[in-house]
């Protein structure tokens, strides 16, 4: 008796460890086939983006190879600047493509270290500043004189904050003012970045972070978007242990608020 009632606990714990193992195995067919399908969708939209530069750079390049004995100087620049366009485009896009992929994949590691966050927002800050007044933006500045102190990724929190920085400075009308504020609070600190720019609407807002999402296709200053760099964003703050948010108001302006922890990673 003895006997038969190991034989069905031993029977019972087999088909238990089945059923984990067919649960483990099913979640992990899952996560392939959520990673087949977004690199499916990678590869749709890079070769989407990507044809109509290419295509232009092999245009021009063999218009100017027809006629270049005929090609004034005047004409010979402004086609050349078309090609450079294109070609700076396509190059931007894989390289946003190829961080976005990174960041994506799970042996991604943070390197993280103690980091002065004032001095980094103010580094930044000092590289944002000639861009902005570069379309007559004025910056408003409120960051805590002392120092804070955070567990961050330095490369990969700079991109995070470049990010969202350079939306805003992209989507401000000339002669505006972009605000950036830091926080410390009892547990995170709280960085926001307000622009008087286009804004968003209250349909596009909670789909702004969702890879290819792309609000308007072109920027106020004519730059092409392929809606992955707020994906990037959220990922690494979300990498951090952080969150990031937006309000905003149609032709009044976003806010973005990243919220980091003060405790380490």
């Amino acid at each position: 008796m003895k006997s038969g009632k190991n034989s069905d606990k031993y029977i019972q714990e087999l088909e238990e460890k089945i059923i984990d193992l067919s649960l483990k195995l099913k979640s992990k067919t899952n996560e392939i086939k959520a990673a087949d399908e977004t690199t499916s969708k990678i590869l749709s939209k890079l070769t989407h983006n990507l044809k109509n530069p290419v295509g232009v750079i092999f245009s021009f390049s063999e218009m100017m190879l027809e006629d270049l004995a005929d090609y004034s100087t005047e004409k010979l620049e402004k086609h050349l600047q078309i090609i450079k366009n294109s070609a700076t485009f396509s190059l931007a896009l894989l390289d946003t493509i190829s961080k976005y992929s990174r960041v994506q994949s799970p042996n991604f590691i943070l390197k993280c270290q103690s980091i002065n966050y004032v001095e980094l927002i103010n580094r930044l800050i000092s590289e944002f500043k000639l861009d902005a007044s570069k379309k007559n933006i004025g910056l408003e500045i409120e960051i805590p004189a002392n120092e804070i102190f955070l567990t961050l990724d330095e490369a990969e929190i700079t991109q995070a904050l470049r990010i969202v920085l350079n939306n805003a400075l992209r989507y401000s009308n000339e002669n505006s003012t972009i605000t950036i504020k830091v926080k410390a609070l009892k547990n995170t600190v709280e960085t926001t970045i307000t622009d008087q720019g286009m804004g968003i609407s209250d349909t596009d807002l909670p789909h702004i972070f969702e890879e290819f999402f792309v609000v308007n296709t072109y920027s106020a200053d004519k730059q092409k978007c392929v809606g992955l760099g707020l994906a990037i964003a959220q990922k690494i703050i979300a990498l951090h242990k952080g969150e990031i948010s937006a309000k905003s108001i149609l032709e009044k302006g976003t806010s973005f608020k990243i919220t980091l922890p003060l405790t380490s990673v």
